[in-house]
């Protein structure tokens, strides 16, 4: 079986190699991962959660101009105002070969108020902001905003399986055919 992945991000694509293994409807089955960079059409930053989601599908569609596979995989951050806060969640977008898709999405964390302001008010993108406020170079490459905002209690390798893991079920849970 081969899943096409829109990106070449190590850490992107051990997070997704992590949740197939996971994965009981993959046990025993040859799983070969394509990473590929292709564009979303979007902008950098989404900022709405039907922005991202635009943008995953985006991403599939182009995957599948590039290669042919048994699933096309998309994944990605995103910052949504609900009320007066913003959230910070992740969205995983799976397409497959006959059309079929769904989503998954993780888990959400509010996004503290120093953020949130940069991101909504002053238009910037959340890496270079967590990079200037973290003193780390490219922090949002080596730890991610949701490993900072929690002390490492929730990665994003974490929600990436979680969200894959939702996305995937119902391509084989029979309660998704009834």
């Amino acid at each position: 079986m081969k899943i096409a992945i829109w990106t070449q991000s190590p850490p992107k694509v051990k997070a997704i190699q992590q949740a197939i293994d996971n994965i009981v409807y993959f046990k025993g089955k040859k799983i070969e991962v394509i990473p590929l960079k292709v564009s979303s059409d979007i902008s950098d930053m989404p900022i709405s959660l039907e922005e991202n989601m635009l943008g995953a599908k985006n991403r599939a569609k182009n995957c599948k101009k590039e290669i042919e596979a048994d699933l096309y995989v998309w994944m990605e951050w995103w910052t949504s105002i609900i009320d007066d806060k913003a959230y910070l969640f992740g969205v995983v977008y799976i397409l497959d070969k006959n059309g079929n898709n769904h989503y998954g999405i993780s888990n959400m964390m509010e996004v503290p108020e120093y953020f949130r302001q940069k991101i909504y008010d002053e238009g910037l993108e959340l890496g270079p902001v967590l990079t200037e406020a973290t003193k780390e170079e490219n922090a949002s490459k080596k730890w991610w905003a949701f490993a900072h905002w929690s002390d490492d209690m929730l990665t994003r390798t974490d929600q990436f399986v979680l969200a894959f893991t939702s996305a995937i079920v119902p391509f084989y849970n029979k309660y998704y055919k009834l």
